[in-house]
């Protein structure tokens, strides 16, 4: 199908000829350029035939041959506007006509014809431009509206155009105004791949998979902070030069370690997502899971590694692909304030916030033991001790504490009317860092608290555990 548009494009152009520059005065005719409609921060929307178009993902590329790639995608449809304009250094007017010798075009991939584009294509009819307004080279994002008048061959379904009464190719045509995008995000691409992109301008962003044993090049990739239903996400999507893309969810704080994916979400579970960009629908994890090795909200970076098998949780689509070998390291703007608190764990899954944190030194047995003592409002508490000189390194815990050498987890989850005290059997205790002049030392923790003299059978599962004090 690509081919024969392509064929039928190419002979258009041939007959007219066309050559443009940059600074050549604009000519065609172009959509009225109405007020565009206001867009928030972050937002890329347009009108395409009076329709709606607001994009659920918004980026753009910048190589450094100065071409930029602006991209708005709706994801649940895959419609997507790509607006590409050569020699841009700072804020102005670029012609957007499509026409032989220039990169210079807008396209909009509609629901059904994402192998069949409206290009502005000047011999066709076609036309657009683009105002970029505002160009910051400090915080890499970018603004501007636009407007284009986008034409096709229209094709049956065998992908053969179809002709009028004369024989002649039926030309379909779309026009797209007003469009804005306001202080969206941009990368510098210095590989000369073009694309679109994200996640605040950090060269260091990597994304790799392998789809169906086959490498997903992606040529943009974003990374964004957004909040649904009152729960704080971080949405990660990589896209190819066709398009396609594949989507990870996040909640914003759900902390280092091993998670399962779900092939449904309301917009806040963990969720990986696969779309081809062609007919087909969303593919989603069932099953997937996540391997978070380090989610620093205040420093806004995310390393992971993930794996997936994509199918339509619907059913409507027999298609299945397999996600392997998944892996990332992506920045985003950092939450100052948001890392990680001097104590923090999860108790049955349940997240464990205390109200009070206390450090101090006992002597046993001869030995110095550090106590971190936490208790919450609803009279719980979680405590650790471990000898003062231990060292980095990972430990296995104890239930009873025979001496001082020994490292022990305790749990009581009453502290008013609760006799029975909960210990590590098993746990581990990590120390990541330790400074003996300064007496910060930080690591984690994670245990199965139970009764150690069984006369009690509950038990509880401490988890995703961390502390980050100072020993007197």
């Amino acid at each position: 199908m690509k081919l024969k548009l392509f064929n039928w494009v190419l002979i258009a152009l041939l007959a007219f000829q066309f050559t443009a520059c940059n600074n050549e005065p604009l000519v065609g005719q172009f959509p009225q350029q109405e007020d565009p409609t206001v867009a928030e921060e972050g937002q890329f929307i347009a009108q395409i035939d009076g329709v709606s178009f607001i994009a659920t993902f918004a980026g753009a590329t910048m190589t450094s041959e100065n071409l930029l790639v602006v991209t708005g995608i709706i994801e649940a449809t895959g419609e997507v506007i790509t607006l590409t304009a050569e020699d841009v250094t700072a804020p102005s007017i670029f012609n957007l006509i499509a026409v032989s010798g220039t990169e210079n075009a807008a396209k909009y991939f509609d629901i059904e014809g994402t192998t069949n584009p409206y290009i502005s294509t000047g011999a066709m009819g076609g036309s657009g431009q683009l105002t970029i307004t505002d160009l910051n080279t400090t915080d890499f994002t970018i603004s501007g509206t636009f407007s284009f008048v986008g034409v096709r061959v229209q094709l049956d379904a065998n992908g053969d155009p179809v002709l009028d009464g004369n024989g002649n190719p039926i030309i379909q045509s779309i026009s797209v105004t007003p469009g804005t995008f306001n202080t969206i995000p941009y990368v510098i691409d210095d590989t000369g791949g073009g694309g679109g992109g994200g996640g605040g301008g950090d060269p260091t962003d990597e994304f790799y998979a392998l789809l169906d044993g086959e490498e997903f090049v992606d040529t943009m990739i974003s990374t964004t902070l957004t909040t649904i239903g009152g729960v704080d996400m971080v949405n990660i999507i990589a896209l190819t030069s066709s398009n396609a893309s594949m989507r990870i969810d996040l909640p914003l704080f759900l902390g280092e370690g091993t998670f399962d994916m779900e092939s449904l979400s309301d917009g806040t579970q963990i969720i990986s997502v696969y779309n081809s960009n062609t007919v087909g629908e969303n593919l989603t994890s069932n099953p997937g899971t996540i391997t978070i090795t380090n989610f620093d909200t205040e420093a806004g970076i995310i390393v992971a590694t993930f794996q997936f098998t994509g199918t339509d949780p619907l059913g409507g689509d027999p298609t299945i692909v397999e996600v392997t070998e998944g892996s990332f390291t992506l920045h985003f703007e950092g939450i100052p304030g948001s890392g990680p608190g001097p104590f923090t764990a999860e108790v049955d899954g349940v997240l464990y916030e205390p109200e009070t944190i206390n450090t101090t030194l006992t002597l046993f047995s001869g030995t110095i033991v550090v106590n971190i003592s936490t208790s919450t409002t609803d009279n719980r508490s979680l405590s650790l001790s471990f000898p003062k000189d231990i060292e980095v390194g990972t430990y296995e815990m104890s239930s009873i504490a025979t001496d001082g050498t020994v490292k022990i987890g305790r749990y009581n989850p009453d502290l008013i009317d609760g006799t029975t005290i909960f210990s590590s059997n098993p746990g581990m205790l990590t120390i990541t860092s330790y400074d003996l002049v300064t007496g910060e030392i930080e690591g984690t923790f994670s245990f199965t608290a139970t009764d150690p003299s069984l006369m009690d059978p509950a038990t509880f599962d401490i988890t995703n555990g961390t502390f980050h004090v100072t020993v007197p």
